[in-house]
């Protein structure tokens, strides 16, 4: 009755400002009738990924500590199938336990690579076509052991960005007994650590080892978060400025999260508390011009704290504004899922509604996640559980609301879109999201996009600005849906609409990086004379695949075999591929690997 009686009142509240409409409610899903089987291991988080690339996210299962493996099941249309060709069960049967796991395509070749992190030491394998091999040693990825005595070094994957803005996908590595983070520049064969030319060395890290990038300041390139302190990038090198944003006093910041609570166009900030008995609380910091102002009382996270292992944000509701799930972890009780509601028009307050929608399991957790596994616009929770072995909530869809998601995928800034800013108009209001890769320790959320609109029938805009700086601005978008966006390239302007590109496109090559050979493609969309060369990364010429040679409306290949126009076989390295189709030009890198 108690139930009944309060989401009335929460109901009507919601009611009163914006849109007519109720909550959403949540039903458990028993494992066995979507495929989740029994796992019979200490589970230590999850990562979220269209792995196989149908169109559907998949859930990788973290195995904490021995013995036992993590997990990986494929979903297939809502209903999963465990991958028996497990990539990294012979690492963890040598290392005991596995802290981080994140799924990025560091090659930009369409695949989803795995890196992860361990308590002895990071690993990467390269993915082609679902055949993994590890490529750590070969590649540069290694953190070294710490000196003196220490058996475990506890490494963790924070997560990939494109901090230098060169069009793939960089990692920040920490190690809990190492006070220096190590920042793995990605060059494309190799990868370089450059903690110390970035300005990430000699100033006291220690524990800084729930690092996520992020661009806090939305200035196009990513930022760094500690457990208590914020570095800006600029060009490259950065900057602590956690004094400067409002932060000095905030605390331990175990799991947080930038986002845009009310809607207004910059990130503001979020914190969960880790323990009942250190000194940081659940608290909401509010984004004003840069500054970071305390909101939290005001906005009805009174005072909250507990030992929570994990959190993730979404609009559960579809109404417009994202909302905040976090795990118990290690307390029992209810999950906590604070609805955000606008109460008057810019003015925002939470309150959680867990108990009262659905979500009354109750036990250890460690890790969490919003995404939407059947595909039917409205953000479902997956969560790793001893006593359940998975906890899948879905999430009914039962208010009517609207929505619309967004899949991207780049083609001059680094495949998977990281560091892509979405903003969607609807009326008078305007939302945005910000794609990462690495949500803190042990979390990898579904990297869709994902807008609730509310009963809003139509949307205005929306404007995608790409890893690299280019904008792109899409109109007469289909409303609850998924829409696979690539990226356009700079030399043509570009719709959904498109049929064919107005002037021409060149693809990425494949594969990538390659040896010996490697395709190719671009099209044309009217007669004009065409020429492609190849070029060292110092833009000296090597050799000339199509000489300026008119050609028709279509799509055409090329291939190189890595030599020059001496019939030289050239060295391991990156290369560029230059198209020039009448006076306009592009350019993109490839990677020679012997």
């Amino acid at each position: 009755m108690k139930a009944l009686w309060l989401l009335m009142i929460l109901v009507t509240a919601w009611t009163g400002i914006g849109f007519a409409q109720d909550l959403c409610s949540f039903e458990i899903v028993d494992n066995a009738s979507v495929g989740l089987p029994a796992a019979p291991f200490e589970k230590g988080g999850l990562a979220l990924a269209d792995i196989d690339r149908n169109g559907y996210p998949d859930i990788f299962c973290l195995r904490w500590a021995e013995p036992g493996y993590s997990r990986i099941y494929l979903n297939n249309g809502g209903h999963f199938q465990e991958l028996t060709t497990h990539p990294i069960q012979q690492i963890e049967a040598t290392e005991r336990g596995t802290r981080t796991t994140l799924w990025v395509d560091f090659d930009n070749d369409g695949d989803k690579d795995l890196s992860l992190a361990t308590t002895a030491g990071i690993h990467l394998l390269r993915n082609d076509d679902n055949v993994f091999t590890e490529v750590s040693a070969a590649m540069g990825f290694v953190a070294p052991k710490p000196g003196v005595f220490i058996v475990e070094w506890d490494c963790n994957n924070c997560g990939w960005a494109d901090y230098d803005l060169d069009g793939d996908l960089d990692c920040v590595i920490s190690q809990l007994s190492n006070p220096n983070l190590y920042l793995f520049r990605n060059d494309g064969d190799h990868f370089t650590n450059v903690a110390t030319q970035a300005g990430l060395d000699g100033i006291s890290l220690a524990k800084e080892w729930r690092v996520v990038f992020t661009d806090f300041d939305l200035d196009g390139d990513p930022d760094l978060v500690g457990r208590n302190t914020f570095f800006r990038n600029e060009n490259g090198q950065f900057t602590d400025v956690t004094a400067a944003l409002g932060f000095a006093t905030v605390g331990n910041c175990w799991y947080k999260r930038f986002f845009d609570y009310d809607n207004d166009g910059d990130l503001d900030f979020f914190k969960a508390s880790r323990s009942t008995t250190e000194a940081d609380m659940d608290e909401l910091y509010e984004n004003r011009d840069g500054l970071f102002v305390n909101v939290s009382n005001e906005v009805g996270f009174v005072s909250q704290k507990f030992p929570h292992r994990g959190m993730t944000f979404g609009d559960f509701d579809n109404d417009g504004d994202q909302d905040i799930f976090m795990d118990k972890g290690v307390v029992e009780g209810y999950d906590n899922l604070f609805v955000n509601d606008e109460t008057s028009p810019g003015v925002h307050s939470f309150a959680d509604v867990a108990e009262y929608i659905g979500l009354t399991k109750t036990g250890y957790r460690k890790g969490c996640g919003f995404f939407d596994y059947d595909r039917d616009g409205f953000l479902d929770i997956y969560m790793p559980s001893p006593e359940f072995d998975h906890l899948l909530y879905r999430n009914l869809a039962d208010n009517g609301a609207n929505w619309v998601g967004f899949i991207l995928e780049g083609t001059i800034s680094n495949r998977d879109a990281v560091g892509s800013l979405v903003t969607v108009y609807t009326g008078d209001k305007k939302q945005i999201r910000l794609t990462r890769c690495g949500d803190g320790h042990f979390h990898q959320y579904n990297p869709w996009v994902h807008f609730g609109i509310g009963l809003h029938t139509a949307i205005d805009s929306v404007v995608i600005r790409w890893p690299l700086g280019l904008k792109q601005k899409l109109t007469d978008v289909a409303i609850n849906q998924y829409h696979e966006i690539k990226e356009p390239d700079a030399t043509r302007v570009f719709s959904q609409q498109d049929a064919m590109p107005m002037a021409f496109r060149l693809q990425q090559n494949f594969p990538n990086p390659f040896n010996p050979i490697t395709t190719i493609r671009y099209e044309l969309s009217q007669a004009q004379p065409v020429t492609l060369t190849i070029h060292t990364v110092r833009g000296e010429w090597l050799a000339t695949l199509v000489d300026h040679q008119m050609q028709t409306a279509g799509n055409y290949t090329a291939t190189w075999d890595y030599r020059n126009a001496a019939a030289s076989e050239l060295a391991t390295g990156i290369y560029f591929y230059r198209l020039q189709c009448g006076q306009s030009v592009a350019v993109k890198k490839m990677t020679l690997l012997r």
